[in-house]
């Protein structure tokens, strides 16, 4: 049935207020599970407010679209993509003028925005369902912008109808998936280039001789104050400041997601020197947490390499999953290793009637002059 008024759409503060099984037959992904919005809402690892859509036919849930006012993030906000925010959030501290966040539909952490959907309904009506919701959210809590900020390449839903109810792109960046086609870890080596084979093989029995021995880990809980240490070491090593990631953190994820969990453990004389944590469900894992005690590893032993990357392919192949999303960075290394590039998109509104003129002659200037600069550029390089 594909007449919206038959549908109800209800704005939900907490997770809840749904039925775990109704939101889980609906996703793909770990982050778009129950257990991952309540391991947020009770941990409060991100200071970010939970604004839930939800479309109901009579008591059946057909789709939900999690959406945050964003005061912050792990990762990137909206707010660190476009100037013309951070500009129009100075304006106002100078004029003494509360600014909101802005409110994101995407599952924080995760490198995707999505509309979970019940395939037999007409997706586009769904979505203009959603995004109207979006509006009145937004006029009746004075909210300037909003964002799907994740939007994979291969979502057609939300890339093909984005723009045409009044979003904006603004920005490309790339997130690596490796497809799982193999029957076992040997068959996925020998499909690598000839050099990367070698290096890979090199890698493994380097990690053996070292005797550091990695294996999974069910419950958690228990070491979740090493978890939280290990990461914030490799995000001071990489971002010079310390994880948001804390021990409840991990604890209440323990608690609520531990069937949605795979831990890898690496230990060398029974001590913890490292770990990597991926969320799986529905075929798909998410590769989304690493850590390290730096001190007790070698350059030559590449506990890094295996925990992060062969023990989950290992695991993928032998568990059926279809593909792991390994994320941004390290774009190199990923691809050497037989990962594709997927484009992620971001695109944003502005719900001010004032300035949404403004802002779209912005987001119109804005690739001309970029566009101008990077021209120009290249032609000064051609006459030094």
């Amino acid at each position: 049935m594909d007449n919206k008024n038959f549908f109800n759409v209800v704005v939900i503060d907490t997770i809840n207020e749904v039925e775990k099984e109704k939101i889980n037959s609906l996703s793909y992904d770990g982050f778009f599970t129950y257990e991952w919005f309540k391991t947020l809402e009770i941990s409060k690892p991100l200071k970010v407010i939970p604004r839930y859509i939800a479309v109901y036919e009579e008591d059946d849930l057909i789709a939900f679209a999690p959406c945050f006012i964003e005061y912050n993030a792990q990762y990137s906000t909206v707010e660190d993509n476009l100037k013309f925010i951070k500009i129009l959030r100075r304006v106002g501290n100078r004029l003494g003028f509360f600014f909101t966040p802005p409110l994101v539909c995407y599952s924080p952490c995760s490198y995707h925005s999505s509309i979970l959907l019940k395939k037999k309904y007409n997706d586009t009506i769904i979505l203009n369902l959603i995004t109207k919701k979006i509006d009145d959210i937004c006029k009746k809590e004075k909210i300037i912008f909003s964002s799907f900020s994740w939007v994979s390449e291969d979502d057609n839903l939300l890339i093909n109808n984005l723009e045409n109810i009044g979003y904006s792109k603004i920005r490309s960046i790339q997130s690596s998936n490796l497809d799982i086609q193999w029957s076992n870890f040997d068959d996925y080596v020998a499909s690598l280039e000839k050099k990367v084979k070698k290096n890979i093989r090199r890698e493994i029995n380097n990690h053996k001789e070292s005797g550091i021995i990695i294996e999974q880990e069910k419950d958690f809980g228990a070491i979740s104050h090493i978890l939280s240490k290990f990461h914030s070491n490799l995000f001071w090593k990489y971002n010079n400041r310390v994880s948001i990631f804390n021990t409840l953190f991990y604890e209440k994820l323990n608690e609520y997601m531990k069937d949605k969990v795979l831990l890898f453990i690496a230990r060398k004389n029974n001590d913890i020197v490292g770990f990597s944590l991926i969320l799986k469900h529905a075929k798909i894992f998410d590769l989304f947490i690493v850590g390290f005690n730096y001190e007790n590893l070698t350059k030559t032993d590449f506990t890094y390499f295996n925990i992060a990357y062969y023990e989950p392919i290992k695991a993928a192949i032998e568990e059926g999953i279809v593909r792991i999303h390994f994320r941004g960075g390290a774009k190199r290394i990923k691809q050497r290793r037989g990962c594709k590039q997927e484009k992620i998109e971001m695109f944003v509104k502005c719900h001010n009637t004032l300035l949404r003129p403004v802002f779209v002659l912005y987001m119109k200037i804005v690739p001309i002059y970029k566009s101008t600069r990077s021209l120009v550029s290249r032609s000064l390089r051609q006459w030094r």
